[in-house]
């Protein structure tokens, strides 16, 4: 069970982070916000980030009763690149 959740944890974090690239492509010239929507957002990017959060949450709940609370740094961690990428965009597009 262990391995279907590291599994699970590892494909969640790649949905999305795959899912914050694409919307970074779709708005080249514009920022991304941490909240709300940009200004344009594909519908990939919207679906991979809502299997991504389900990916990781159930994953989480899996290992919730070997870890206990330790199951919500997994969440944390899990989404970590995906939310780096938001500022490494918004830099460049920052940049003159």
């Amino acid at each position: 069970m262990h391995i279907v959740a590291i599994a699970l944890v590892l494909g969640g974090a790649a949905a999305f982070l795959v899912s914050v690239q694409l919307a970074g492509r779709a708005n080249p010239g514009d920022r991304l916000p941490y909240f709300g929507k940009p200004a344009v957002l594909p519908g990939w990017s919207l679906a991979l980030r809502a299997i991504g959060g389900a990916m990781v949450v159930l994953a989480a709940m899996l290992l919730a009763p070997r870890v206990g609370y330790w199951s919500v740094a997994i969440v944390a961690v899990a989404l970590l690149p995906g939310l780096v990428m938001i500022p490494l965009h918004n830099r460049t597009v920052d940049a003159p």
